[in-house]
């Protein structure tokens, strides 16, 4: 996994990379892991997935913060035993050196699409069940309550018209999953299917025109979901 850690002290922000180890900063930085699949990580197409404009905010605020994006391909919540159709390590086995070990103020949870997908089809399971994607969702944000961290659970964005429908409900079922913990752990939600909805509605434009290819946001997206995790860090989480 290529792990972008954007690194931002008044004025400076520093892009590494490949980079696996930690620096050291200043106790009054704010420390940001941004924690997903492929919609947050850097891929090709996409000048600036949302951590790194997250980074760019606080550098127009003089604010100093760490932002780590933690997004790896194809992972679901679980762990490569649960289901290996993606190459792992996944998110349960990336936790504690990607997330935990960087004592984050804040930690963004994204997943859901991977967790959801039928690779059997329409009647086949999903990759990891609606009770065990739960499961390590409250792990997540358990974990991190230990350390006082907060969490922002980012729900997983919609499917574009190209996938059926039978995975567009299958994935909602993970959305409204993923908003029930926040509810239940008092942690901030971003509801993204309505983000991009109300965005489409309002442009007279439709979802995929906020998406590369029917499943990953596009830069538009990007902005739109940045500007939803702003407004909720603004306002204290």
């Amino acid at each position: 996994m290529t792990t972008l850690l954007c690194w931002m002290t008044l004025g400076l922000v520093t892009r590494l990379p490949g980079w696996s180890g930690f620096m050291p900063q200043p106790p009054d930085t704010m420390v940001i892991v941004c924690f997903g699949n492929s919609t947050t990580a850097p891929r090709k197409g996409l000048s600036k997935p949302y951590p790194e404009r997250l980074a760019d905010k606080y550098l127009e605020q003089h604010v100093p913060v760490k932002v780590f994006n933690a997004g790896k391909g194809g992972n679901h919540t679980g762990r490569t035993d649960d289901n290996a159709f993606h190459k792992g390590p996944h998110a349960s086995e990336r936790f504690t050196t990607e997330v935990l070990n960087r004592h984050p103020d804040r930690v963004i949870v994204c997943f859901g699409i991977n967790d959801a997908w039928q690779d059997l089809g329409e009647h086949g399971p999903s990759r990891i069940s609606l009770q065990d994607y739960r499961s390590n969702l409250l792990k997540f944000q358990q974990k991190l309550g230990t350390q006082e961290g907060k969490t922002i659970f980012l729900g997983p964005n919609p499917l574009g018209q190209k996938y059926p429908g039978f995975r567009i409900r299958r994935l909602r079922k993970y959305h409204r999953v993923t908003r029930r913990v926040s509810v239940s752990t008092r942690s901030a939600w971003v509801n993204t299917f309505r983000l991009f909805k109300k965005h489409a509605r309002s442009t007279g434009t439709d979802i995929d025109d906020l998406l590369l290819d029917g499943m990953h946001p596009n830069d538009a997206g990007h902005l739109l979901i940045t500007e939803a995790i702003w407004n909720k860090l603004q306002t204290g989480y």
